[in-house]
């Protein structure tokens, strides 16, 4: 860098990039106008002084700043490396690929450009063009570990699709027995996993004997769980499963190596040791439901469905009793058994979990227990069961069968218990008795009235279980899940002002309505959109909406940063996890009614547009001339209001001033709050397209994707495709 500088020059160029390098951008700025006082023309410095003033959010200045350096010195990788950099910061991923590979025709064996080239091609899903570049970068530095690693994983995840049909037909024309089941199964992982094993097993050819040192035994074990991961997912269970016993020493996390053993024991076939293993994880912990559905699958009393005959019920429920007796605090060893039981038996089981949990006074008793009301007869028995207990605690202060006493809160637990009851079996009338006798009997219990709330709220009444909701936050101002459960009623009862006066009690410095958008507060910008949509403001719930949105596009940028972390902290696992959740990251339910309520709302805008500005006027017009005055008033109050705020917001910013840094501390301001701007769409349609694409993809199986795909289709006069997707409204799984 700067090798065409003078020596001074020279070294203040290296200043400027170790400044830029360790955020001391004032400094950095210094030393690139020192250098352009003698060299103006200096492509090279033009293009860091526009990096620095990136940092500094003086991107106008910036911009200009690196396309004027690129033009001085267009065949200088530093210059295109800077304005791919420059690229990267304002999220425009594939204009800073063009950059980064332009800098590589100059000089192609630059490794920080490589790198950064690595992370995008991952960030986008070039999945050919990262394995490429990994590949350039391990030939270039072999003896780093990241190279290696990053290699593998690079392979892993592109899944190479023309190989894929060479091997199966293959297999199909020699009529090859793979041993591992689905021929298909083996092909994919053959693609995808083989070739990371195989550089994997080429890394650890390179270690010493004594490779890892103290300091660095943690990474290493992660390295070898995941070539496990990866013998495992290509099928190679034998292998696997011999490698893991052989390298045990060197796995530092002992949890995650038994949880590895065992799942390929299970796969194996290997019951007995299976079922040994399972046993002593449950030791460990005895509150793992996967743990017990594993012994479950060992000692072969495990059903998918959750039927079983009577004979394997009687086998689980003697299973359990034993597990019961060696683990007596556990909650699952006694909830589990719930699932599978029947009649009496379910009955008597469900008596001896409930009521030491009334006696103790826990909340969320019925949450646990609902799952058992899809089950066919069990609501039924619950029901008569908690009657019976209700009954024996008014006469007697006890439960039935015992003589001794129950503290006073068992019984208006037992209410709370059957007031959430006949609210699920859409009983509301009983269900309000319920809770009404349980207020009664202790009206200080906040959960109380969270619930009456919730039952009027299933009623219809929203008004009451706003009201309802609003009291039970004002008896502990302090919760912040009480007051979010009192936000959530007021937005269902469509009074959003004093919603959001309430929402921001808990946000920074008390302000303000933009923090809830800085915290992400999905569930909060949903209800609110959809309140302003029931009330005709598009404007408002499309602003709502597509803040949601905005939130994915968010999440989405935020795995950048750990592209490189991950291979670098060895946390190879869980990154490979993070982006499979990434790719269907849109198939999460608040996108999916975020899109929904977009798209109701730009097929609400076609509908009924909005009226323009001269036929305000001419409504206006027709009317008469005191109501004429008293309209034109109005209208320059709401202006003079509106100009108002802004300068306050404006003058808030400005009092901000500048970091250490020399970075401004500006506050955004939204220059539409109202979204006014977003109802002048030309065309309300084709903003659906991309919100449909995206449920079409990932919410395929969902019946509003394809209800609005038919609204739209048919509001563009598309019938065909309109009829495609009214075939699928009969039939999803087509």
């Amino acid at each position: 860098m700067g090798a065409s500088l003078p020596p001074k020059e020279a070294n203040l160029f290296k200043l400027i990039v170790k400044s830029y390098e360790t955020k001391q951008y004032k400094k950095g700025l210094k030393a690139a106008d020192a250098i352009l006082k003698k060299f103006p023309d200096h492509g090279e410095t033009l293009s860091m002084k526009g990096l620095t003033l990136n940092c500094m959010d003086r991107k106008q200045e910036a911009y200009e700043l690196v396309r004027l350096g690129l033009k001085n010195d267009l065949k200088s990788h530093v210059c295109w490396h800077v304005y791919g950099l420059l690229y990267r910061s304002d999220r425009e991923y594939r204009e800073a690929i063009k950059c980064y590979r332009n800098a590589l025709r100059i000089d192609p064996d630059n490794i920080e450009i490589l790198r950064d080239l690595s992370l995008l091609q991952a960030q986008m899903r070039d999945l050919a063009g990262f394995v490429e570049t990994r590949q350039q970068l391990l030939t270039l530095k072999p003896n780093h570990r990241m190279n290696w690693i990053g290699f593998a994983v690079s392979h892993h995840l592109n899944s190479k699709y023309h190989y894929l049909i060479v091997i199966l037909d293959a297999c199909l024309l020699w009529h090859i027995d793979t041993g591992y089941g689905d021929v298909t199964c083996m092909v994919y992982c053959y693609a995808s996993a083989s070739k990371a094993i195989d550089i994997l097993e080429a890394y650890e050819g390179t270690l010493e004997d004594d490779y890892p040192p103290d300091s660095e035994r943690c990474e290493h074990g992660e390295m070898l769980l995941y070539k496990i991961s990866l013998l495992e997912e290509c099928g190679f269970l034998d292998k696997a499963l011999k490698e893991l016993r052989r390298k045990e020493f060197k796995i530092v996390d002992k949890l995650s190596y038994k949880e590895e053993e065992v799942s390929l024991l299970l796969k194996l076939n290997c019951l007995d040791e299976g079922e040994k293993l399972y046993r002593v994880l449950l030791t460990m912990n005895p509150d793992n439901y996967r743990y017990y559905e594993g012994l479950q699958k060992c000692v072969g009393l495990y059903s998918e469905t959750g039927q079983y005959s009577s004979d394997e019920i009687d086998k689980l429920d003697a299973l359990y009793q034993s597990l019961g007796q060696q683990y007596t605090w556990s909650s699952a060893v006694k909830r589990i058994p719930l699932d599978f039981l029947v009649a009496e038996k379910f009955r008597d089981a469900a008596d001896n979990y409930i009521r030491p949990l009334l006696t103790k006074g826990v909340p969320s008793l019925f949450s646990d227990l609902s799952p058992l009301y899809d089950h066919s007869g069990k609501a039924d028995i619950l029901e008569k069961l908690v009657l019976d207990l209700e009954e024996s605690l008014k006469k007697t202060g006890g439960y039935p069968g015992r003589s001794g006493k129950e503290p006073p809160s068992t019984l208006m637990w037992t209410l709370f218990y059957l007031a959430q009851h006949y609210d699920r079996r859409a009983r509301y009338d009983m269900g309000l008795a319920k809770i009404d006798e349980a207020m009664q009997h202790t009206p200080t219990v906040i959960d109380l009235y969270s619930v009456k709330s919730k039952i009027l709220k299933h009623a219809g009444d929203f008004a009451a279980a706003a009201a309802l909701a609003d009291e039970a936050r004002c008896m502990d101002l302090a919760d912040r899940y009480v007051n979010s459960q009192c936000v959530k009623r007021m937005l269902q009862a469509d009074q959003v002002p004093l919603a959001e006066k309430t929402a921001v009690l808990f946000t920074k410095d008390g302000d303000q309505h933009n923090n809830l958008h800085d915290m992400q507060c999905m569930w909060y910008e949903l209800a609110s959109g959809d309140s302003y949509f029931r009330q005709g403001d598009l404007g408002r719930a499309l602003k709502k909406f597509l803040a949601v949105e905005k939130h994915y596009a968010d999440i989405t940028e935020d795995q950048f940063d750990f592209h490189s972390y991950c291979l670098r902290k060895m946390t190879l696992r869980a990154y490979i996890e993070m982006l499979r959740f990434q790719d269907r990251l849109h198939a999460h339910a608040y996108f999916r009614k975020a899109a929904t309520g977009a798209i109701r709302c730009y097929i609400k805008l076609y509908d009924s547009p909005p009226k323009s500005s001269t036929e305000e006027d001419d409504e206006l017009a027709k009317l008469p001339a005191s109501q004429k005055k008293k309209m034109r008033q109005k209208q320059r109050k709401a202006e003079a209001r509106a100009k108002k705020e802004a300068e306050v917001k404006n003058e808030e910013a400005n009092v901000s001033g500048v970091s250490k840094y020399g970075k401004r501390n500006v506050k955004t301001v939204d220059p539409d709050p109202n979204g006014e701007k977003l109802l002048q769409t030309e065309d309300p349609l084709m903003e659906t397209g991309k919100y449909l694409k995206l449920l079409q993809k990932h919410s395929s199986d969902y019946l509003e994707t394809h209800l609005l795909s038919f609204e739209v289709n048919m509001r563009k006069q598309k019938i065909l495709l309109a009829l495609q997707w009214y075939v699928q409204l009969e039939d999803p799984r087509k």
